[in-house]
């Protein structure tokens, strides 16, 4: 029988219950948060016990041992009978009372850029059948104190998903915990957490602080996503708005009909909230007038920093520059690439406005650029796909609409960068559909030794040009290897860099910033609630041009400039990787919400 939890000797560190989808699976922005704060000794020298806590779907049937991915040991499994330390007797009340399965053991958090690891345990609970009559009991007690009518959300899975989570959750949390281990921390990461810290906040606080980690503003995001004006409008509002003291309801009528609106507003209630950039701040101030006074807290995202020589740097330049002949028939002078996913918030059309300005401008310095969009909307393409492709008809140079190529959203984004490059001689625009970046993913023409780092490496421009970015760590990725970092001013980490450079402007010209919300006249709100398409690109094609100017300049031009490019931008990333940001600000949360005296119940 391998050792229970709770039979290890006390720890006096805290004790830390992250409620996330992706405590198993790494799918996006909070699985790279997670693997970098729990494998930083910053995070381990406070905490000594980490548990993550998400659903799971044990009825679609699976082996135990690929429950918890590869790096996870499976300790229970009422799906699958296993029970190795004896934790039977403890969740077996709490299934047969929700009727739901649970899965516990632990996981290995590999940060493989930093070469560092670190532990957790998972607590997975598959809530398919749910006993409804509890479910119903829960959801009239959080309209009760709350005031969240869940008769609204429920044909919305994201909402009723984690609604079913929360009262096996608090009591799966119950079962693992000793009383010595009592107060833990509660992290609610976004929308999804929210009602496991309803339920504990129902409880009395005594059992756990909880506290609201917004990786994004989901009201925000919706508002921003869904308006042809995008940032230019939103970010605008937003500041007229809180000057005349109204909020967001105030403006844009009532949202009570978004389910993550409705569970984000109540973040409030948590005993810390915890925002990742300083627009995301904003945001949540926007939300309500009781929010306005809640202290939020800034936690920037943890960047990566690799050390880069410049033989490492030139040598990662001349495999992308010889793969580029390979796809274009000439070799381009200057490398650009956007690692991103598929979506609106990203921006993509305006990297090519920018591109579009950037082809004149070379033009008159006779040097040539391609740029790399990297991303996926059909997950990673097999191999002998990806080999027919390229032989049959040049991938990712061209493409054919339809899977194992074109699809979702890829069809837009390739007719935009088709339409680009037959009128740009200068710049050409590659659209690499793909997850990876080897032969075996992208083909037989790109040299063997290559891989995502040396792409990462080789790069001289990362676009990052989001219309809604609540942090952005992978526009800053190629900030340590010397690449001119292209960010928006409403991306979260360019408040970061901001903080690291010692004031806004002093990071150039490693990290540039795109305004796109800058005005070109007066405008009201209401105006602005009325923006249309046309107007938005026409201020985005001014601030295209102005941009593109400050980017040819700040590229290199000579080795030795390359070379003065990487020692600024090591120089910046030493300063943001995850220690300093959990040493400067999270650690110091923690500290003070567990320090502080439980509030009661629902207020």
């Amino acid at each position: 029988m391998s050792e229970s939890p709770l039979s290890a000797p006390h720890d006096p560190r805290l004790t830390i219950a992250h409620v996330t989808h992706e405590a198993v699976e790494h799918l996006g922005g909070i699985g790279t948060v997670l693997q970098g704060m729990i494998s930083s000794p910053v995070y381990q020298e406070q905490v000594g016990r980490t548990i993550l806590v998400g659903p799971t779907n044990a009825h679609w049937g699976s082996s135990p041992e690929g429950r918890l991915g590869a790096d996870g040991k499976v300790l229970y499994s009422s799906a699958d009978h296993v029970d190795t330390v004896d934790l039977g007797h403890r969740f077996h009340p709490i299934e047969w009372a929700f009727d739901v399965d649970i899965i516990y053991g632990t996981r290995q958090f590999n940060n493989k850029q930093e070469g560092r690891v670190g532990e957790g345990e998972i607590l997975l609970i598959d809530v398919h059948r749910m006993n409804p009559a509890r479910l119903a009991v829960f959801k009239h007690r959080l309209w009760q104190a709350f005031g969240i009518d869940s008769t609204q959300y429920e044909n919305s899975w994201d909402f009723e998903e984690y609604m079913r989570l929360a009262e096996p959750a608090y009591f799966g949390l119950m079962a693992l915990l000793r009383p010595e281990e009592l107060p833990a921390v509660l992290i609610s990461h976004e929308f999804m957490g929210m009602p496991t810290a309803l339920q504990a906040i129902l409880e009395g606080r005594k059992h756990f602080r909880t506290i609201f980690h917004a990786h994004e503003c989901g009201t925000a995001r919706r508002l921003v996503e869904d308006h042809p004006g995008h940032d230019t409008m939103f970010y605008n509002i937003l500041e007229q708005a809180m000057s005349k003291g109204m909020f967001v309801e105030d403006v844009f009528g009532s949202l009570e009909k978004i389910p993550r609106h409705a569970l984000i507003s109540k973040a409030e209630l948590c005993d810390g909230v915890v925002a990742v950039g300083d627009k995301t701040k904003d945001e949540l101030h926007f939300l309500s007038r009781t929010f306005k006074e809640k202290s939020v807290e800034l936690v920037y995202n943890g960047v990566p920093a690799m050390a880069v020589s410049m033989a490492e740097k030139l040598g990662a330049r001349k495999m992308l520059q010889e793969y580029s002949h390979a796809l274009l028939g000439w070799t381009p002078d200057v490398l650009m690439t956007h690692v991103t996913r598929p979506v609106i918030s990203k921006g993509l059309w305006r990297d090519l406005k920018v591109c579009h300005e950037l082809d004149g401008l070379l033009e008159g310095e006779k040097r040539t650029a391609v740029l790399y969009i990297l991303t996926s909307g059909g997950g990673t393409r097999r191999e002998e796909d990806v080999m027919n492709m390229e032989r049959a008809y040049g991938w990712p140079r061209q493409h054919h609409v339809g899977y194992p190529d074109l699809i979702g959203p890829e069809v837009d984004i390739y007719r935009d960068v088709e339409n680009f490059n037959q009128h740009h001689k200068r710049v050409q625009v590659v659209l690499v559909n793909q997850f990876g970046w080897s032969r075996q993913r992208i083909g037989m023409r790109l040299p063997a030794a290559m891989t995502i780092k040396e792409f990462r490496l080789a790069t001289d421009v990362e676009f990052g040009m989001a219309v809604y970015e609540p942090f952005g760590i992978s526009p800053l990725e190629p900030l340590g290897s010397g690449a001119v970092c292209v960010i928006t001013n409403v991306c979260g980490c360019k408040g970061f860099v901001d903080h690291v450079a010692g004031g806004s402007g002093k990071a150039e010209p490693n990290v540039l910033e795109a305004d796109f919300t800058r005005l070109d006249g007066k405008y009201s709100i209401e105006q602005l609630r009325n923006m249309t398409r046309t107007e938005r690109d026409r201020i985005e094609s001014v601030v295209s041009v102005d941009l593109a100017k400050k980017l040819l300049k700040a590229l290199p031009k000579t080795d030795g400039e390359r070379e003065e490019m990487i020692r600024a931008g090591q120089a910046l990333v030493a300063r943001m990787g995850w220690d300093q940001v959990l040493a400067e600000s999270f650690v110091p949360l923690l500290q003070r919400v567990i320090a502080a005296p439980a509030e009661g119940g629902a207020r």
